[in-house]
């Protein structure tokens, strides 16, 4: 008898409830109602569980609230948040890990959201010259997690979706390599 085993993946709050994104007085990110579509697609097609992290901007600042960069963000109060939600997700994951024993449970990786100040994982938006603009970097929930994994000997891959359109491919492409175990 085969036994299967359970999946799931860590995903930044916005992918399940995009109702968290910031908003402001006349503007606001482009989103898609719910959920993100793409996503959840990808994780229900492999049969992959969500775990959704908290999100330290709107826990903070609620909505409406405007855009700020990594940079904005860089205060202590902040990083603190980070830091809670990161340990509660790792406190999760290691719950998820210690029943390992078949069918037990995989998790397939953290799921983060490229451009965010939080949650970036490869990209991060930075002020540089009072404008906010994309950079290479991890936004402040993805550092604080990624050092409280490596803290607890965690070893999930983290990989990143971007929301902007021809920039998502490659990210939910990533995701499902990891949700089918071929990646």
């Amino acid at each position: 008898m085969v036994q299967r085993r359970e999946k799931v993946a860590f995903v930044s709050h916005c992918i399940l409830n995009q109702a968290t994104r910031a908003r402001w007085e006349g503007g606001g990110a482009s989103r898609e109602r719910g959920m993100f579509r793409d996503v959840v697609e990808v994780l229900l097609s492999h049969g992959v569980g969500a775990v959704q992290m908290g999100c330290p901007e709107f826990s903070l600042y609620g909505n409406p609230r405007p855009p700020r960069s990594k940079d904005g963000y860089d205060i202590p109060e902040f990083r603190e948040r980070c830091r809670e939600i990161a340990e509660h997700a790792c406190d999760l994951m290691e719950r998820f890990l210690e029943g390992t024993a078949p069918p037990g449970f995989r998790i397939v990786a953290v799921l983060g959201v490229e451009n965010s100040p939080s949650c970036g994982v490869v990209r991060v938006s930075r002020t540089v010259e009072g404008e906010i603009v994309s950079r290479p970097g991890r936004g402040h929930l993805m550092d604080a997690l990624e050092a409280e994994m490596r803290l607890r000997g965690i070893d999930v891959p983290m990989i990143g979706v971007s929301f902007r359109p021809g920039e998502r491919e490659d990210g939910l492409r990533r995701l499902g390599g990891l949700c089918s175990g071929e990646a």
